[in-house]
């Protein structure tokens, strides 16, 4: 869901995408000046192009961590890593309190499909691993911009998952982003970073299945926090024959001062957006705030990012003609995005940023 803006758009282009010219990655640039200083926040844009182009393999050489070679590749993935000597299993001692809006009961049954805005669960036990991997991703646009907040997810040691429409794109030198992993009740367990870098397709106000960017932190957070693995799959089958779960920081719970979670996501579709992006679309769960927020489970007993919460969009969106001449009152669905591009992004930060940026 869009932090500031309410408005759903409901044409999506399903196109490739290419780099345009990259920031050069000087490793002499002080890029972080130190945990309290403000660094200039960069971009890599990726560019979308039709579909009869695609990517050079130079440029999506990403070294030991490629997931694959190919577009024809069936899957790919990155790894994730947990701090604790001992390996925890999946929901051992799962930290988690229920939660219900108010009036819960009667707009659950006057809305019966989209039960989860109305019923969550609240993650109270942060610092336990994976949820101390998820935190709050703050953002200022310009000096006098009061800013907000969505959600992201550590991937490496110094990198983090969130949505493109997150970005502060097209603003000037008083743009940042900050990080802070298993943020709760405004404690900040493991501290927080500001960002450096981001890189990925510029998304403002879409609903896409390419929305998500790889941002550089400069503080290593994962070595502590630890980080999750992110995979995807050519074929449907492998989405859509399992249940989710979704995690963010809405405002509509605790004013977005606390970790939520949504289990049993059960997918209602899942579209292409060209040949490296899909819609993972389900009934709608999220409201703002949880914009850049993982959909993930456990696979082969790690917990593992196949989405990134993009935001809500019309069911009539995808019928021939779109939304012409529908009543207001249609449903609506959830999207999360997901994809070969998306692990290909945490592929690049992983044999490109996975070093120290600060420099003495």
């Amino acid at each position: 869901m869009h932090l500031f803006n309410s408005v759903t758009h409901f044409v999506c282009h399903f196109i490739i995408i290419i780099s345009v010219t990259a920031v050069p990655l000087f490793k002499d640039r002080k890029l972080c000046g130190g945990p309290s200083a403000i660094p200039t926040l960069d971009s890599e844009e990726l560019i979308q192009v039709d579909l009869d182009h695609v990517a050079s393999a130079s440029f999506w050489n990403t070294g030991n961590h490629k997931p694959d070679s190919t577009l024809d590749a069936e899957s790919g993935g990155t790894l994730g890593y947990s701090p604790l000597q001992a390996h925890q299993g999946e929901d051992s001692s799962p930290p988690l309190v229920p939660w219900a809006s108010e009036n819960a009961d009667r707009l659950s049954k006057a809305n019966s499909n989209n039960t989860g805005l109305y019923y969550r669960d609240q993650v109270v036990n942060l610092t336990t691993y994976p949820w101390s991997t998820i935190g709050r991703v703050s953002f200022q646009r310009f000096k006098t911009d009061t800013g907000g907040w969505c959600t992201g997810s550590l991937v490496g040691r110094n990198l983090i998952l969130t949505a493109s429409h997150c970005f502060p794109w097209g603003h000037g030198r008083d743009r940042w982003m900050r990080f802070s992993p298993g943020y709760g009740s405004g404690s900040e367990p493991y501290g927080s970073s500001y960002v450096s870098r981001c890189r990925g397709v510029k998304n403002i106000f879409n609903v896409t299945g390419i929305d998500y960017i790889v941002c550089q932190l400069c503080e290593p957070l994962g070595d502590r926090a630890g980080w999750m693995g992110t995979r995807w799959w050519k074929a449907a089958d492998f989405y859509m024959n399992r249940s989710w779960r979704s995690s963010g920081y809405p405002i509509d719970a605790f004013q977005g001062d606390e970790q939520m979670l949504l289990a049993d996501i059960r997918l209602l579709d899942v579209d292409l957006h060209g040949r490296l992006g899909k819609e993972l679309e389900a009934r709608t769960f999220a409201s703002p705030g949880w914009s850049g927020g993982p959909m993930w489970e456990y696979i082969d007993g790690q917990p593992t990012i196949v989405g990134v919460c993009s935001g809500g969009e019309k069911d009539c969106s995808e019928a021939v003609g779109s939304c012409n001449g529908m009543e207001d009152s249609s449903s609506y669905h959830d999207v999360s995005a997901g994809g070969k591009l998306m692990t290909d992004l945490v592929a690049y930060g992983l044999a490109h940023w996975n070093y120290a940026v600060r420099m003495e």
